[in-house]
């Protein structure tokens, strides 16, 4: 297929029914495929199952250990597609820098190794990265070298567009985007959530109660919430102790906007149900509308939009890449991208939506989210 990847989304919804339902055996390849087969040509190079098998069980062994069950399936078939894009990225750079004769020498690959090692921060190492991102050394070399090389032909671009971060622009986008920096008005609240699918049975959903009233009744004898919730919330919030940030009206489920904002400040609400289980509310105190001083912000919002100007830059080289290239994919993988494909003009024709897998927000609302 030529010119475009855009078959990753139709894909990945016809791999989703592919899962297991259950993260630990982190199996997210279609059953019946040989490992040295073809299932994906970059121009002449052939990209094998086992390939994507390998990628796909790396990418998936990051998801958390309690992710829900229903969400395993959405989750690999995601990850299928991140994979499979991951592995063409990496062949379209790998050919072009073959083609360039560009080489990268021993000593930059080291430096590149320790400018990785002293962006992890104090107290991070390569060797607890490789283990974080379950990879060896020889493929963080193969993939780093790829980068530098991509970065080399790329340099003169990315810094002429971050040249255009001038300190003027920097505050023409504060003001015209003085939304993104508007803390709204409304409740600052922390919860613990008992996850219940919505079409669960009444058996399932009385013992997820039961568990929910069992956390309340702890917290009113003392336990501490923020422990509480890192131990036993099956939110993303956890990590934080259970604290949502400010929950503006209008964002949440109706019963969670209710009780965030009818509770006295301080106390423990009773159990309240909502479309994705059973939560416990402690208000912890009001939020004015608040717009954030350009003073405070302008720092961090100049490194971001470089970031913003080095990433739209190497999009825009891979993307040249894709349009030279013929990307085609084989077998199994080629009739399901053509059965999305129908189905998603089936539903064109009949004017009703293709459901898209949602990519993860960082600020995601704590009742809504799926």
């Amino acid at each position: 297929m030529k010119h475009t990847m855009a078959w990753m989304g139709l894909l990945a919804l016809a791999l989703g029914a592919a899962g297991c339902g259950k993260k630990e055996a982190q199996v997210v390849t279609p059953g019946g495929m040989k490992s040295d087969e073809v299932a994906v040509w970059v121009d002449q190079a052939g990209i094998t199952h086992g390939q994507i098998q390998r990628e796909a069980s790396r990418l998936f062994s990051h998801v958390p250990q309690d992710t829900p069950a229903e969400q395993i399936s959405q989750i690999q078939a995601r990850i299928l597609s991140q994979a499979v894009d991951n592995l063409v990225v990496r062949q379209l750079v790998k050919a072009e820098m073959e083609r360039s004769g560009v080489l990268i020498s021993q000593e930059e690959l080291e430096q590149g190794k320790k400018d990785l090692e002293k962006g992890l921060g104090e107290g991070h190492s390569l060797v607890m990265l490789l283990a974080a991102a379950n990879l060896s050394i020889e493929d963080l070399e193969n993939n780093l070298r790829l980068d530098l090389f991509k970065n080399k032909v790329v340099k003169e671009k990315v810094e002429a567009a971050q040249a255009e971060i001038t300190d003027e622009a920097v505050r023409a986008y504060y003001d015209e985007h003085i939304d993104e920096f508007t803390i709204p008005e409304g409740r600052i609240a922390s919860h613990i959530l008992i996850r219940v699918p919505a079409n669960a049975e009444d058996a399932l959903k009385l013992d997820a109660r039961a568990k929910a009233e069992g956390v309340r009744k702890a917290l009113l004898e003392g336990a501490e919430f923020e422990a509480l919730a890192r131990e036993v919330s099956q939110c993303a919030s956890r990590s934080r102790g259970g604290a949502l940030g400010v929950v503006p009206r209008g964002r949440e489920a109706p019963a969670f906007e209710e009780a965030v904002f009818s509770q006295e400040i301080g106390q423990i609400g009773e159990v309240v149900e909502s479309p994705v289980g059973f939560h416990v509310i402690r208000v912890d105190g009001e939020q004015e509308e608040k717009v954030v001083p350009f003073e405070e912000i302008e720092n961090r919002l100049r490194v971001q939009l470089r970031a913003r100007a080095q990433q739209r830059i190497n999009a825009e080289y891979i993307r040249e890449l894709r349009e030279k290239a013929m990307i085609k994919l084989e077998g199994d993988l080629a009739k399901m991208a053509e059965a999305a494909e129908a189905a998603k003009e089936e539903a064109e024709e009949a004017e009703e939506p293709i459901v898209a897998i949602p990519e993860a927000a960082a600020d995601e609302p704590a009742v809504t989210a799926p």
